[in-house]
């Protein structure tokens, strides 16, 4: 017998993670998005499940590093011009969220978060059949420079109090690791729990997939408006259709903002703008997923190819793409892997929804108990889904969460 019926705005990784908790207990559900099946983010993320990260991107020391950062307007951060104004606020609150107080707070439900995270993967996985598309070889760190090596060393040797296994390497092991690097890198640590997808976007398919097989309808739709009620949610779209939800999520990413401020709740939401590009024949051999810190950007082998990818740019959901931004991650990435090759590969850029604490928000809407929100996973969206999908589907069955959900409160602002 169903226990009701939830609709999920949202067809990102979070959405469907939530979608399939949600059928898990016994629920009919209906899935909206304005695009289709990871249309957005979830199609051109590094396809890392981060499990082991546990210090949030607000620290004492960064706000030091981003200046030197913020000087290269193609470096791996950047806030564009025409955007620094409605950055502004936003920028305010990641600088108070970097107090020290404010990190230990962070870092502790963060850790909570993603310790909790491989669990429900691994659930995921088995129920939606997508075993088969998990890669358990590990990621390096590698690094440079002296200075960014040793602020490494203190941010394992606080994974390692959370009893995450870091194994920090010399150039020579790195190299056996990674026959193609270059002789530039002078450290770094292989991170052997870390787990990749084989490609995100078809991860999303595939469980689109299974999660049809038990009953769920995916539907295209731009939602405009909500009004909540005692008895649910009426929503309102773009076509000007509308329909009754008894319980509603929103996992909409960077566009989640809009709709939960027409519930009263004014969540500081933004978005990170992400690039890569990714290339079919590369011309080296990359055994594993690669990330090179001090540079803001990752090396990712997928099923189809190599993704080089990350950097943080400011820049909302309306400016076009800097391009140029691809370019300099390449040739960055050259100085490590030399005889890189990016012919005909595809560049994208996509929206990572960020909050300034670097916590998602995963919580009932301040008011509205039958509203319910799941978005702001930033650089762990797909890390994060399946945690966070059994959390809301928890809340709504009226269970405690597997992790604890105040620290994620729509109301902490």
């Amino acid at each position: 017998m169903s226990k009701g019926r939830v609709h999920v705005i949202g067809a990102g990784i979070v959405g469907l993670a939530t979608a399939a908790s949600l059928v898990q207990r016994g629920y009919e559900v209906t899935i909206l998005d304005r695009e289709g099946v990871a249309a957005g983010t979830s199609q051109g993320n590094a396809a890392a499940i981060a499990w082991t990260d546990v210090a949030p991107l607000a620290s004492p020391g960064l706000w030091k590093q981003a200046l030197k950062w913020l000087a290269d307007p193609l470096g791996p951060l950047t806030v564009r011009p025409a955007y620094v104004l409605q950055i502004l606020p936003w920028m305010m609150r990641f600088l108070a969220a970097s107090r020290p107080e404010k990190v230990a707070r962070s870092t502790e439900a963060l850790a909570a978060l993603n310790g909790a995270a491989l669990p429900a993967w691994e659930n995921l996985w088995r129920v939606s059949g997508t075993h088969n598309q998990v890669r358990r070889d590990g990621c390096l760190e590698l690094f440079d420079t002296r200075a960014s090596l040793e602020k490494a060393r203190r941010g394992w040797a606080e994974q390692r109090d959370y009893g995450i296994e870091i194994e920090e390497a010399d150039p020579a092991r790195l190299r056996d690791l990674e026959p193609d690097l270059s002789d530039r890198i002078i450290g770094g640590a292989f991170v052997p729990g870390w787990i990749q997808m084989d490609e995100p976007k078809q991860l999303c398919l595939s469980i689109a997939d299974w999660l049809r097989g038990q009953g769920v309808t995916v539907d295209i739709g731009e939602v405009m408006q909500l009004e909540p009620s005692e008895t649910g949610c009426t929503v309102s779209l773009k076509d000007g259709t509308w329909f009754q939800a008894e319980h509603l999520v929103i996992a909409c990413g960077a566009w989640s903002r809009h709709l939960a401020a027409q519930l009263g709740d004014r969540i500081p939401l933004d978005t990170e703008r992400g690039y890569n590009i990714t290339v079919a024949d590369p011309g080296v051999s990359v055994r594993r997923m690669i990330m090179l810190p001090g540079h803001g950007f990752v090396l990712t082998p997928l099923s189809t190819g190599l993704r080089v990818g990350g950097a943080v740019e400011f820049g909302g959901l309306k400016l076009p793409p800097n391009w140029r931004r691809v370019d300099a991650m390449v040739a960055k990435a050259r100085l490590f892997f030399p005889k890189l090759k990016t012919e005909g590969g595809e560049r994208w850029m996509g929206f990572r929804p960020s909050i300034p604490d670097s916590l998602p928000v995963i919580s009932p809407a301040s008011g509205h108990g039958r509203v319910y929100y799941a978005f702001g996973h930033a650089h762990h969206g797909l890390t994060e889904s399946a945690v966070t999908g059994e959390m809301i589907a928890a809340m709504i069955g009226g269970e405690q969460p597997v992790v604890d959900p105040a620290p994620f409160r729509a109301d902490r602002f």
